[in-house]
């Protein structure tokens, strides 16, 4: 069974009729298409065992895979393990070897929306800066395979020990950086700032020869995949996020 978190507003119409997952690519679901090249990988995530694509036996349209053992950590007492743990499967997801063709770039949530000084924010002058900076050029990485919605409640646990990557909808081709900052964006505002600096140092001791990682990547994340207007969680740690990385550009 696959739960579908949201409601696919961005797959429209498409998603009037069917979840998310269940979009069909190449004539199979989106999921599975993913699943399927992960297979071999040496990634532990979930195999594809059937497909209902039109909802025959199971009334609705269904995708049976195998269950991981495990589940998410999100408030660990050993939180510098954790991270390590975090950072190690984020270098394992960008060193997988996928053809870039068989996956679609990477593309910002909210590409089509005009950013603007949040209302509520009694800083206009920051998120401009940060809104100037982020319509800016990418700075220069090289694609790589990427989650594209990387975060502790996506990685398995069991035993203190990281037993899988979950919920590949949104896998494709693009910027490392992305991951890293989809992830730090959700330590900041669970854990703080510290632990998502962590995550940066930690990756770049498991991937040593990975370039140094940009602030631009966090203003890409919480401009560019979160709409300003309505931040997530906390407005107060969301507006820190971004001034932080306004700060280090």
């Amino acid at each position: 069974m696959v739960l579908a978190a949201g409601l696919g507003t961005r797959l429209r119409p498409l998603t009037y009729e069917i979840t998310k997952p269940m979009v069909p690519v190449l004539d199979r679901p989106v999921m599975a298409h993913i699943l399927d090249l992960l297979r071999g990988s040496g990634l532990t995530a979930p195999q594809v065992i059937a497909i209902d694509p039109e909802g025959v036996e199971c009334e609705l349209p269904a995708l049976l895979m195998t269950r991981l053992p495990g589940k998410p950590r999100i408030w660990p007492r050993d939180v510098r393990s954790w991270i390590v743990d975090l950072a190690t499967c984020a270098a394992r997801i960008h060193a997988t070897p996928v053809v870039p063709e068989a996956l679609p770039l990477y593309r910002r949530y909210e590409w089509d929306k005009p950013a603007a000084p949040p209302a509520w924010s009694r800083k206009p002058a920051l998120w401009e800066k940060a809104i100037e900076a982020y319509r800016g050029p990418a700075p220069d990485h090289k694609p790589v395979f990427i989650h594209r919605d990387y975060h502790a409640g996506n990685v398995l646990w069991s035993n203190r020990k990281v037993q899988g990557i979950i919920d590949w909808l949104h896998g494709c081709w693009g910027p490392p950086g992305q991951d890293l900052a989809h992830c730090r964006l959700n330590l900041w505002l669970n854990q703080g700032p510290a632990a998502a600096d962590a995550l940066v140092a930690a990756y770049h001791r498991v991937a040593p020869s990975a370039p140094s990682y940009d602030p631009y990547w966090d203003l890409d994340e919480a401009i560019g995949n979160h709409d300003p207007a309505t931040p997530p969680v906390s407005a107060r740690r969301y507006e820190s996020f971004v001034a932080a990385a306004v700060a280090k550009l």
